[in-house]
């Protein structure tokens, strides 16, 4: 029969292989992860760094803009929302197709960054006429 020493003894040692467990996880992470990150740019710099990905994610945004902007629009009906977006997905798309091959790196990634940001500040400009416009149907 156990006693309530013994009890505690066996909890405080299931505790114990959990910490040593965990402690076994950590060594392992610590271990691991910087090989990991070091690793990662090499493995994904093929995929992402190809002209394809950039058109792809393009016509993502541009899908994904117009299932936001277009309800949203039929909503509050004003054309700030619709007007940045299109100025956001312009930017991104100048950043994919209009930037020469020699001028590709610092503008490519300026038009890229600021499309993004732009798009980002629609979206919001967007809910908050949604929100301001017809308060039951934007929560």
């Amino acid at each position: 029969m156990l006693t309530a020493l013994d009890t505690t003894t066996t909890t405080n040692s299931r505790w114990d292989g959990v910490g040593q467990f965990l402690s076994a996880l950590c060594i392992v992470h610590c271990v691991l992860l910087p090989m990991v990150l070091g690793l990662l740019p090499v493995a994904v710099a093929g995929v992402l760094a190809d002209e394809a990905i950039h058109r792809w994610l393009l016509a993502l945004v541009a899908v994904s803009a117009l299932a936001a902007f277009v309800p949203g629009w039929r909503v509050h009906r004003r054309a700030s929302a619709l007007g940045l977006a299109a100025l956001g997905v312009g930017l991104l798309a100048g950043g994919a197709f209009l930037v020469p091959e020699d001028a590709a790196g610092p503008w490519e990634t300026g038009l890229t960054l600021l499309g993004g940001g732009v798009m980002a500040v629609a979206h919001g400009r967007n809910r908050t006429l949604c929100r301001d416009c017809c308060p039951a149907e934007a929560t």
